[in-house]
């Protein structure tokens, strides 16, 4: 017996009993052996090649990673900072108002100095809020968890003469709860704020904003914006205008509490208002409120119309009846 046999051989042997197998049998699983040994190597290799790829790819995220929070950590730190400087410049501004007040009451004859300087301060803080869009300088320390807390908030900072205070709640209002009864309870206050200071425009695009964002749902805000609507067009002297807003109300919403008020107000609308007499008694409108018109007549072909645009346009018959219903006021957007 040979005992030197290749073990492929014994193999074969021990596999198939009663058979003894051929010499080109043995070479063949042999050459089988080795492309398979072959084969593996090659997939060796390869795994290691990849291997190192992804190692070499998780150190570059790691590092991607740690520069990020780096980044992160820097920019945690300015802002920090910058709201650090921001709540010492609102307290200064706060004791520089109160020492105001202070020497308002004590001042005598130079009240009408210190009213002016108070003017200014307040413009100031009004530059800082417009132009770095920073309204949360003039908002008060502990704000209200709801919507209409903020609405409420809105409405008796302004009514105690604190108007600054009153925007700055007001537009945070409109941003936290957007298209919501409470945001347009809040326009409103915004629109005051902008009647005040004679920036008719404003006050006109505010509100017809607050009835748009409701859809012009027959709802008491909506009704209170078209009052205001209507009490702008009066400083203006358009009181047509202001007399097809209360016509609409009156007609589109009845069941409101609003409506009331627009009968008792187009009733003494012709007595109170004269056409062309504006606020400051002249002929003609402010130059602040000329631009009101733009945006009713850049809207007057929506097929979902403004509550605005209603109030500025002369009344025409539909197919259902006598009801009116606005029409473009072209004469006066133009």
């Amino acid at each position: 017996m040979n005992l030197r046999m290749p073990f492929a051989a014994l193999l074969v042997a021990g596999l198939l009993p009663g058979c003894l197998a051929t010499r080109a049998q043995v070479t063949e699983i042999e050459g089988r052996l080795v492309t398979v040994e072959k084969a593996h190597a090659g997939f060796l290799v390869m795994a290691d090649r990849e291997t190192k790829r992804l190692q070499t790819l998780a150190g570059e995220v790691e590092q991607s990673n740690a520069a990020l929070r780096e980044s992160l950590a820097r920019s945690g730190a300015k802002l920090a900072d910058f709201d650090t400087k921001l709540q010492k410049t609102r307290g200064e501004l706060e004791v520089l108002a109160h020492r105001l007040e202070v020497v308002e009451k004590t001042g005598g004859g130079a009240a009408d100095q210190i009213a002016e300087v108070r003017r200014r301060l307040e413009q100031l803080v009004a530059d800082l809020r417009d132009r770095a869009g920073i309204a949360i300088l003039a908002l008060p320390a502990d704000l209200p968890a709801d919507a209409d807390g903020f609405a409420k908030l809105a409405d008796a900072k302004l009514t105690a003469g604190e108007v600054r205070t009153a925007v700055a709640v007001a537009t945070e209002c409109q941003k936290r709860f957007a298209a919501t009864e409470a945001a347009g309870q809040c326009g409103i206050v915004l629109a005051k704020v902008a009647v005040q200071e004679q920036r008719y425009a404003d006050a006109t695009r505010i509100l017809q904003a607050v009835h748009d964002s409701l859809g012009g749902k027959a709802v008491p805000v909506v009704g209170a914006a078209l009052l205001e609507i209507a009490h702008v067009l009066e400083l203006q002297g358009r009181c047509a205008n202001a007399q097809k807003v209360f016509k609409y109300l009156i007609s589109d919403m009845p069941k409101l509490a609003a409506t009331k008020t627009a009968k008792e107000l187009l009733a003494s609308s012709a007595a109170r208002c004269k056409e062309g007499q504006g606020a400051q008694g002249k002929g003609e409108e402010p130059e602040a409120a000329k631009p009101a018109d733009a945006p009713a007549a850049e809207s007057a072909g929506k097929a979902s119309e403004p509550a605005g645009d209603k109030a500025e346009k002369p009344a025409e018959k539909t197919d259902k009846g006598d009801k009116a219903k606005p029409a473009p006021d072209k004469a006066k957007s133009k």
